[in-house]
């Protein structure tokens, strides 16, 4: 997973975001957020760049402070390519199984 963190990279993410709507609104929203000064502590990720399938939000790891906490560990998710999201799921550590987490998207 690419973590995006550049301006330029954000709003080109936010526009193609902004064009699949309403299915990406939960996504946009978090990535609108990190746009705009990140006072939340969240990362955005995608599977590639700039050509991504999917596109998934999160807390910093390191701002975890309960791993029992499902509420504070929120995963935003959109995807248009279901393959590289299962790939997500089953091969990367974007997702932390040995915590409490809540998915929307």
């Amino acid at each position: 997973m690419l973590s995006l963190t550049s301006p330029g990279q954000l709003r080109c993410l936010e526009e193609t975001l902004r064009r699949n709507l309403p299915a990406s609104l939960p996504v946009l929203g978090t990535v609108m957020t990190v746009a705009r000064g990140n006072p939340a502590a969240h990362e955005v990720l995608v599977d590639s760049w700039p050509h991504f399938g999917v596109v998934l939000t999160r807390l910093r790891p390191e701002e975890h402070r309960d791993p029992g906490d499902f509420y504070s560990n929120q995963l935003t998710v959109f995807y248009r390519d279901e393959g590289a999201w299962r790939g997500l799921l089953g091969g990367t550590g974007a997702v932390g199984w040995t915590r409490a987490f809540q998915m929307q998207g």
